[in-house]
């Protein structure tokens, strides 16, 4: 009888021992489940938040453009713009004044008034200067103002990131005209830089929302004649754009287009 005591009672501690360690597993597992989905949670609000910041981002870059608060016709460009190597094609539309000069000495050239593109040769032009090579530029330009800002919200950005194309003409003659800020010398409305010197602005030079700016725009490809209309893109490399449409009704100095 003592011994079938044992026996059962050694059978009943082991039926407890498998119960405690069933137990102690169920409560690991309810435990690591537990941390599991703490780890799942944690992880899907994070990329829920990342998401947003990134949604937010993209709104932001977006939205920073500049915008024109006005146009005007100023005057005559005093500078020519490159148009070919000798003996490669000048091309362009209408009627242009081209320059074909030395490439060693600037005050040797032959201009001539040439319609609908041209070949950069002495054939064209005659030899303004024997033995050396030769460019042609296009020297006929207008020269608009352009004043303008930051949309209200714009993110800071550099003044070499800020640029202009102007297209102008018929679907099968489309000409354009672009650059960027530090190129076309911008400068703030009072005509001057970041320093306060009467100077334009350099690449790295910060443009902020809520201050006004101006720049000369010009145009050799797009000249205006009275009644036509361009499209001028004003854009952020990278950001947002602002999209007008400039009329010409005069091309007389100080005539506003926009």
């Amino acid at each position: 009888m003592q011994r079938m005591v044992t026996s059962n009672s050694c059978i009943k501690s082991r039926d407890g021992s498998i119960g405690i360690g069933a137990m102690i597993v169920f409560i690991a597992l309810i435990l690591v489940a537990a941390v599991a989905s703490t780890v799942i949670m944690e992880t899907i609000e994070s990329l829920q938040q990342k998401g947003e910041n990134t949604g937010s981002d993209v709104s932001a870059t977006v939205n920073t453009k500049p915008r024109p608060t006005s146009i005007t016709i100023i005057g005559e460009g005093d500078g020519e713009l490159f148009c070919a190597t000798e003996n490669d094609n000048c091309d362009f539309v209408g009627t242009k004044l081209i320059r074909y000069v030395s490439n060693d000495d600037s005050s040797k050239f032959f201009d001539l008034e040439l319609t609908g593109g041209t070949p950069c040769t002495n054939g064209v032009f005659g030899d303004p200067h024997v033995g050396h090579t030769k460019s042609c530029f296009i020297m006929d330009s207008k020269e608009l103002l352009l004043t303008w800002e930051m949309t209200p919200g714009s993110l800071n950005v550099h003044a070499q990131d800020i640029k202009f194309l102007i297209i102008c003409g018929e679907s099968d003659t489309l000409q354009f005209d672009s650059n960027d800020m530090v190129s076309a010398e911008m400068t703030f409305l009072d005509g001057t830089n970041t320093d306060g010197d009467e100077s334009a602005f350099v690449e790295n030079d910060v443009i902020e929302a809520g201050k006004k700016y101006r720049v000369p725009l010009l145009l050799y490809s797009c000249i205006p004649s009275v009644g036509q209309e361009m499209t001028l893109t004003f854009y952020v490399d990278g950001g947002g754009e602002t999209i007008i449409t400039m009329y010409f009704a005069s091309v007389e100095i100080g005539h506003k287009v926009y």
